[in-house]
């Protein structure tokens, strides 16, 4: 009995860390570790978009073709023209891989978040330039702690960590695609209050002075809230402007919607931390609603309720 007691107390000790685990690069989990002669070296800015593509190959809640919503999903992520995308509410990674393989070609690979774990949920995914993000690991994170995945509502934020290879310079870089827990209630507003505050602790404690971005459906404000009345949960981090940078906060004002049926409503966002800021290119941040111009009639709903958001930087060291 005593035996089984100190065994789960060590369990619940792991499951509720409050910190991330950072594993060691011998043990993290192999991805791809493409980085050879063959690869093409650029000399470019790079773009790096987040977008939320609604519950994208779930016919059960689009409520729409999906073959029209992966045509035309295809379409837009050819026109943004990015070295890097985050993609939120991928339901269908079949049809995700097709449409990369088909639209984007063979410099895109793509890769999959293993959580919320339940068929038919909602994951977040990176497709990223493979030219450009060379030896590249994947893995949620925080992934053991309890207090986080209730409060990204089983999503755990995925990271993607890469030698961002560009312009004659490699570095490694951070990038933390998020999904927040939606809705306008107190309960779901402090759970994005609680998951923006562990999220930066986390951060502040494991890539202090490092290139990170975190970027995705935020589900709130970064200057006021969708909760009425309460600040932003995010404010910590525009609150350390030492460390971090809101690059989408000018965006965050009136006459700026990220969704279809928001105005004056900015959800979609990206901070960037400070080492990084060097490297982005003022005003760069925009709302991608010229999306329409490939895709008319993307205002009814036939492939997503979010625009994306894009931002670029110059890599120069």
């Amino acid at each position: 009995m005593k035996r089984f007691f100190v065994i789960a107390v060590l369990v619940w000790g792991l499951t509720s860390c409050k910190k991330d685990q950072i594993l060691p690069n011998s043990v993290q989990p192999p991805n791809n570790q493409e980085d050879t002669t063959t690869l093409i070296n650029y000399n470019k800015d790079i773009t790096i978009v987040n977008w939320n593509i609604e519950w994208f190959g779930n016919a059960a809640l689009f409520k729409g073709n999906l073959d029209l919503q992966e045509a035309n999903a295809g379409k837009i992520l050819k026109y943004l023209n990015a070295d890097l995308y985050g993609l939120c509410e991928i339901v269908d990674t079949t049809r995700l891989g097709r449409m990369v393989r088909n639209t984007l070609g063979d410099a895109f690979r793509y890769q999959v978040s293993n959580y919320p774990s339940v068929s038919g949920s909602q994951k977040l995914a990176f497709v990223y330039n493979r030219n450009i993000f060379r030896n590249i690991r994947v893995r949620p994170f925080m992934g053991l702690s309890a207090t986080a995945y209730n409060s990204f509502a089983q999503r755990f934020p995925f990271l993607l960590t890469a030698e961002v290879v560009v312009n004659g310079k490699r570095n490694s870089c951070n990038f933390f695609l998020i999904h927040a827990k939606a809705n306008a209630d107190v309960t779901s507003y402090l759970r994005r209050k609680e998951g923006s505050i562990e999220l930066k602790d986390s951060l502040d404690t494991y890539f202090d002075k490092k290139y990170v971005m975190v970027f995705g459906d935020y589900n709130d404000h970064l200057n006021s809230s969708i909760l009425t009345g309460e600040v932003s949960p995010y404010k910590n981090f525009t609150d350390d402007p030492i460390n971090y940078y809101a690059v989408t906060l000018p965006l965050n004002s009136q006459g700026h919607q990220s969704t279809l049926h928001y105005p004056n409503s900015v959800i979609d966002n990206q901070i960037i931390s400070t080492p990084m800021a060097k490297w982005y290119i003022a005003s760069s941040a925009k709302i991608r609603n010229d999306v329409t111009t490939i895709v008319p009639d993307f205002t009814t709903g036939n492939t997503s309720d979010h625009y994306p958001i894009s931002s670029m930087y110059r890599i120069s060291d």
